[in-house]
């Protein structure tokens, strides 16, 4: 470790050349003094860190540039990219470089990042950290993705690129299929699109296999199937819609309701929940537990009956929903003998999931006491 820093400033790894700074640290924690402990130690680049002298400008050749820079972080091992920092001619970090209008130029390249990366990168970060009034450096933290690899998407024109020790490279077919063949995520998606098929049917003559079913007739924990379905999938709904007379806290099931929580918060999704006043302490516990949470909206209705769980995206193709006889409980999920239909939207089970979530979201909640609002305005804002 060079001589004067300490851990708590961050970590310094050297292993075969390779160097690693900030060891996955959050950038709520970063400080101008972590930038100077670059420069006074003169830290070099390195598979997780990235200096710019000066920030991406919003030309669109730039804004390419950037977008490629932040996909090659994502499709290795995530790190750094840190504009305001000139380098040396052996990519040490050699003097700060502020950005003038850095809060502008920082909000300017995360929206950049919203609308050209697919899949969009969870948890991405972008910090600035003053060094005087509207100028200041600009830190991004790109984290490991679970969903790789991203595609950079602009004007038409898409690329697949990763970083590769201090340089980015295009990426080819090879390298793009062993990632994603690599990727837990894709090996579920699997496993989900194997039930979604069971459904299927043989030609009576051809012997080939027909569409896929909009609709699945469930027969076994129909509701851990949605909750399955949902928490697994790389889309990030807009809304969840949850319409159940009872409500438990599901401690012990295959995804609890801090499960679920949690997953509402990473994604900024609101959920719509609707559900009967609460006589009993389960239902109590788990109404507690989706109060925890900003994103979510709870109106009571003494009168609903009706179990309806949707999930509703910007891409209406990947929105699905499930009505029928179980509650969002444990005896609702595995031990009682329940029966429900996954409607998906394809075909014309579109028009069903619509209309399923517009009676979720807009009928049944009008008609409904508010008595928990969401207090994030405006979630996502995508």
């Amino acid at each position: 470790m060079p001589k004067g820093v300490s851990l708590k400033v961050y970590e310094y790894i050297a292993r075969d050349g390779v160097v690693m700074a900030f060891a996955g640290r959050n950038l709520d924690s970063f400080s101008l003094e972590d930038l100077q402990t670059l420069v006074r130690n003169r830290v070099p680049e390195g598979p997780n860190l990235e200096y710019k002298e000066t920030a991406y400008s919003g030309r669109p050749q730039d804004i390419r540039e950037m977008l490629r820079d932040v996909t090659a972080l994502a499709n290795a091992e995530g790190g750094y990219l840190i504009m305001g920092i000139r380098e040396d001619a052996y990519g040490r970090a050699e003097t700060l470089t502020p950005i003038e209008d850095a809060h502008t130029r920082a909000k300017a390249i995360q929206h950049a990042c919203l609308d050209g990366i697919q899949e969009r990168i969870q948890g991405i970060q972008v910090k600035v950290i003053e060094t005087a009034p509207d100028q200041g450096i600009i830190v991004m933290h790109v984290p490991l993705s679970e969903q790789r690899p991203h595609m950079m998407v602009r004007d038409h024109s898409t690329d697949f690129f990763r970083r590769y020790n201090t340089d980015k490279r295009p990426m080819n077919i090879g390298e793009i299929r062993e990632m994603v063949l690599a990727n837990p995520r894709f090996r579920k998606l699997v496993e989900l699109e194997v039930l979604a098929q069971r459904g299927f049917t043989a030609g009576p003559s051809s012997g080939e296999i027909s569409e896929p079913p909009y609709i699945q007739l469930l027969t076994e924990r129909s509701v851990e199937r949605f909750l399955q379905r949902y928490m697994i999938s790389s889309a990030r709904p807009q809304v969840l819609v949850l319409v159940s007379p009872f409500i438990g806290d599901l401690v012990g099931q295959l995804y609890s309701l801090q499960d679920l929580v949690k997953r509402l918060g990473a994604d900024q999704t609101r959920a719509y929940v609707v559900t009967r006043p609460p006589r009993d302490e389960y239902h109590r516990a788990g109404l507690a537990v989706l109060e925890q949470s900003p994103y979510v909206e709870i109106r009571y209705n003494p009168d609903v009956h009706a179990k309806l769980y949707v999930a509703w995206n910007r891409e209406e193709e990947d929105s699905f929903a499930l009505f029928g006889s179980g509650n969002l409980t444990a005896s609702g999920l595995r031990y009682n003998l329940e029966l429900g239909m996954m409607i998906l939207s394809r075909g014309q089970g579109r028009a069903l999931v619509r209309d399923l979530y517009q009676w979720g979201s807009q009928v049944l909640r009008t008609v409904s006491t508010r008595v928990k609002p969401i207090t994030i305005q405006n979630p996502r804002g995508d």
